[in-house]
């Protein structure tokens, strides 16, 4: 399932495929009762965000068929009541989706006026790509729904393995990011606003052309104080058989403020993030999972239930560590597992709420039951 929120009046959404395989999505406000509730059809989910103006929900849900000629839909619908304004297929001639899509990257941003898929498939047959898989970048009018074809970017990277995405309502820019393990051999961070596409800011990584390649996951928020960003990403050196959790501010430009910093380079064991929040005054909240050795053995894998998560890490692993901008850690990460409310490893559902923030989890694979967890903060002097 998916989780998203709006600190503007507590409300926060829920959407997933129930045992019978149908989208749900469920509203709630700031005391968890439920608003209101719709199913959307048999398709997969795929992504979900509400407007910056919290008027409207957002929802991608796709053909999950493993098949790029299954159809995938934004939906936008009212809040509170979730009537539907709008259902629209979004598309890409070169690349379609459900082949060789990730199940644990960033899909959906989206402001205002527009609505961007960022995610990954298989080129089409009889294009110059047929056979491989790269980034999908296409963006829907929110007013209309209709696809605005001149303003997507496909093929960012050859073999994009992972994807981020984000977006700031103060700067109004998107970010994108892709693992890419061949052309580039980078983590590539790109800007997009207003219809145009600009910027660039990378991270070396390694790929042997075939989907093998050094990140493996991460996420990207964006700064209410600046406009720019936040990201925080696992890379795992090649050969070497622990990820490792970096982070970097990025501008308004799409340019790292600094060069992209290692948050616990003395750590013995592996880390596999994660998501980031801001705090105000430049600091970030950084959720990540830890575990003593290799979580991930087969870079290849781009499906979360082929993983092969060790159990230890689901149910002992999570952590919130408080960063600076710099990507300095501030005290010790906090064990949110021994308080018995740890992440899915494999997506961090990590938003702001009104009056802090909170994530979902089931309590381990094939559990029925998900659970919301609410953080409030205080402010320190």
């Amino acid at each position: 399932g998916f989780y998203a929120a709006t600190p503007r009046d507590g409300l926060h959404a829920l959407l997933y495929n129930d045992a019978s395989k149908s989208a749900v999505l469920v509203l709630f406000d700031r005391t968890n009762a439920v608003v209101s509730r719709k199913a959307l059809g048999t398709e997969k989910v795929r992504g979900l965000q509400f407007e910056p103006s919290g008027a409207h929900l957002v929802a991608l849900i796709s053909g999950g068929t493993n098949t790029w000629r299954s159809p995938s839909y934004f939906v936008k619908l009212k809040v509170p009541s979730l009537e539907q304004v709008w259902k629209k297929p979004i598309d890409s001639p070169l690349v379609g989706m459900e082949m060789w899509t990730p199940d644990n990257a960033d899909a959906i941003a989206v402001s205002d006026d527009r609505y961007v898929l960022h995610t990954a498939g298989q080129c089409r047959d009889g294009e110059w790509c047929a056979g491989h898989q790269g980034n999908i970048m296409q963006v829907l009018d929110a007013t209309t729904g209709e696809q605005i074809a001149s303003e997507g970017k496909d093929w960012r990277a050859s073999h994009s393995c992972k994807q981020m995405v984000g977006y700031s309502a103060v700067s109004d820019t998107f970010v994108t990011a892709n693992a890419g393990d061949y052309y580039p051999k980078e983590l590539l961070f790109n800007g997009f606003a207003k219809g145009r596409h600009f910027g660039k800011a990378s991270f070396q990584s390694w790929g042997n052309g075939g989907g093998k390649q050094g990140g493996t996951q991460g996420n990207i928020a964006a700064d209410p104080a600046t406009g720019g960003f936040a990201s925080v990403w696992s890379y795992g050196v090649e050969g070497d058989d622990k990820d490792k959790l970096y982070f970097a501010s990025i501008g308004q430009d799409v340019a790292f403020a600094q060069s992209p910093k290692k948050l616990f380079p003395n750590s013995g064991g592996s880390e596999l993030g994660g998501a980031v929040a801001p705090l105000g005054r430049g600091r970030w909240l950084v959720a990540y999972t830890e575990a003593p050795s290799d979580m991930l053995t087969d870079y290849l894998r781009i499906f979360f239930e082929e993983w092969g998560i060790p159990a230890s890490a689901r149910t002992e692993g999570s952590r919130l560590a408080i960063v600076d901008s710099s990507g300095t850690v501030l005290g010790e990460p906090v064990n949110v597992a021994a308080l018995g409310a740890p992440f899915p490893v494999e997506i961090h559902h990590l938003v702001q709420r009104a009056d802090g923030l909170g994530w979902i989890f089931m309590d381990g694979p094939g559990k029925d039951t998900v659970r919301i967890v609410q953080l409030k903060c205080q402010r320190s002097t």
